[in-house]
């Protein structure tokens, strides 16, 4: 907006740019596809060109070549997806069930504190050297990100050229795959619901300004932290399944909570309180995910999980405005929290065969 691109456009732009990450699916297979060459390698190719992306976008003006700035930003977030979703793989291939539950909380902290982080530096260096700048340092970044998996040793693949097709679709006929294609949409309904209507509520309930508003997301993220350390431990402990129960439910409690709250200060906790479960849940489910993945579909199979995530999670969030119109912010609470009952029932029938 500070260089005149209107709103509309500038929505049309992030929309445009998250496209990958929802569909990273269909070129994640790639990595699987060509398995024998490593995960390390499409770690590279997608770290650099997502970097090359970047600095490309240094020289584009979006104010006159918008068309060009969103495809090349397109392609940028196409190579991060490459790039984590080779990571996801690579972490399968080399885990074991007892412990990634832990590696996944490890994760959720990470991307925390990596888009905490990243906000505040890169929104500086916007602000004090000009927008350009943020692409090269993003680049550079994403450089140095790539360069410790080259100081990990990766067993090498003995399996040539996969069909992934046909992989995939044995995966298919289980019916825990099944059931969990179904569950993973509908679990994550509430969640989009809950962080698209709160910076709403927020804003036009608890009357908050965009300082404080971005002061309550940044507490979030670190009453993230704890959620995701206690709920991967946990999961590693007594089983993912129990952990998403002892941590779904008391956050669709606190949701519908929402609605008895009388204060700021009230709510406020209450939305802490709510991040530490719900980060919590998000923990254990990632590695409920990565035990119904087959190792030698890695990149496809879990890519597809998450991704069907995102759908599930920004469709809810795309009409959480529409709701709120029609039955106001109690209802859509409500809502929030009680959706969650049909798939945790549907989760007691999922029974992950190795």
């Amino acid at each position: 907006m500070s260089i005149g691109i209107p709103i509309e456009n500038i929505t049309i732009i992030v929309g445009v740019s998250l496209i990958p990450w929802s569909f990273k699916f269909a070129w994640s297979s790639v990595i699987d596809k060509y398995i024998y060459k490593g995960r390390k390698f499409f770690v590279f190719i997608g770290g650099l060109i997502s970097a090359f992306c970047f600095f490309l976008l240094y020289f584009i003006d979006p104010s006159n070549l918008i068309a060009l700035f969103m495809i090349i930003l397109f392609i940028s977030q196409i190579g991060q997806t490459l790039l984590d979703s080779s990571t996801d793989a690579w972490g399968i291939d080399i885990s074991i069930n007892e412990d990634r539950g832990k590696i996944n909380a490890a994760m959720n902290i990470g991307g925390v504190v990596g888009a905490g982080l990243g906000a505040v530096i890169l929104a500086y260096i916007a602000q004090t050297f000009g927008y350009k700048y943020m692409f090269i340092i993003a680049g550079i970044i994403i450089l140095i990100n790539i360069i410790l998996p080259s100081m990990i040793a990766e067993a090498k693949k003995l399996i040539r050229r996969q069909k992934v097709k046909e992989l995939l679709l044995k995966e298919f006929k289980k019916k825990y795959v099944k059931l969990l294609l179904i569950f993973i949409p509908l679990i994550a309904i509430g969640y989009g619901i809950f962080n698209y209507g709160i910076i709403i509520y927020a804003k036009k309930v608890l009357d908050l300004s965009d300082i404080q508003i971005g002061l309550l997301t940044a507490s979030m993220m670190v009453s993230a932290i704890p959620g995701s350390i206690f709920s991967g431990i946990i999961s590693d402990k007594i089983g993912r399944k129990k952990a998403i129960y002892l941590f779904a439910v008391p956050a669709a409690f606190f949701v519908i909570l929402i609605i008895f709250s009388d204060s700021i200060t009230t709510s406020i906790v209450l939305v802490l309180i709510i991040s530490f479960f719900g980060f919590g849940v998000n923990a254990a489910l990632l590695a409920f995910y990565m035990d119904a993945t087959n190792p030698r579909l890695g990149g496809t199979q879990f890519s597809l999980y998450t991704g069907i995530a995102n759908i599930g999670a920004e469709g809810a969030g795309i009409i959480t405005g529409s709701i709120i119109v029609l039955i106001g912010y109690n209802n859509m609470f409500l809502i929030a929290g009680l959706i969650c009952i049909p798939p945790l029932i549907l989760l007691h029938f999922v029974h992950i065969k190795n």
